[in-house]
């Protein structure tokens, strides 16, 4: 069994360097910054991490 300490992991650990765009006021922004937050806490490394979810602007859905 393994002793060794695991890295710390910090928000920036769980950010890109791609360009985020997402419309104005849509929310998604306040929801990354939450996921780059509680990211480190879990303990698992950014390179082991994937989210996939619809958009329903992207698909061309319209939410009325």
């Amino acid at each position: 069994m393994s002793t060794a300490a695991l890295p710390v992991l910090t928000p920036q650990d769980f950010t890109s360097d791609q360009d985020v765009r997402w419309c104005p006021g849509c929310g998604d922004y306040s929801i990354l910054a939450q996921m780059k937050k509680v990211l480190p806490t879990l303990g698992v490394a950014p390179e082991n991490t994937v989210f996939i979810r619809a958009s329903a602007v992207q698909a061309g859905f319209r939410i009325t």
